[in-house]
């Protein structure tokens, strides 16, 4: 997998490199999932525009899909979820400049380029964000609680109900 790229160089020659990569190679990602099995399959454009102001605009757009395993916030079972993401970015070439356009625009995100752009965690940021806070089944049935009546074993007489005992405590009669 590509892990860093040269971001100026990446959008002057309006590059593009895509790959499918395994979700336990995400780390992160994968300390939020029920389990870190499949792929993720991603593509990364790069390209220049003119901008309104009639400079170069550098612009980057990420596309990720696959399925992860959460845990049903419900029946507490493995929920197999989709994820897809579609953004595009405007690289700014420094931090200053991006919390300009970032003030400036309100519709574009801004990042910072780079000689050395953390390719891998822009796509593990970007998967992250698109989990959902609680993940569920369409359809699943929550586990039904079990009475420790329930779990004796049937030679075993059942216990008395504490209530019963109070109640017996509160009439003056003992069981």
């Amino acid at each position: 997998m590509i892990t860093e790229i040269d971001s100026f160089e990446f959008t002057r020659r309006q590059d593009s490199c895509e790959d499918t990569t395994p979700i336990g190679d995400f780390h992160r990602l994968s300390s939020l999932l029920a389990e870190p099995s499949g792929d993720l399959a991603w593509r990364f454009d790069g390209w220049r525009e003119r901008g309104t102001d009639g400079s170069d605009e550098l612009l980057v757009r990420l596309r990720v899909s696959g399925s992860v395993s959460m845990r049903c916030g419900r029946c507490l079972g493995t929920a197999s979820i989709p994820l897809a993401v579609d953004r595009r970015f405007l690289l700014a070439g420094s931090e200053d400049e991006a919390a300009r356009l970032d003030e400036a625009d309100e519709e574009r995100d801004v990042l910072v380029s780079s000689r050395r752009f953390q390719l891998a965690e822009l796509i593990e940021d970007e998967a992250i964000l698109a989990l959902p806070p609680a993940a569920s089944h369409a359809r699943c049935e929550p586990p039904l609680a079990k009475s420790r009546v329930d779990d004796a074993p049937a030679d075993e007489p059942a216990k008395p109900n504490p209530f019963e005992a109070l109640r017996g405590l509160k009439t003056g009669r003992s069981s």
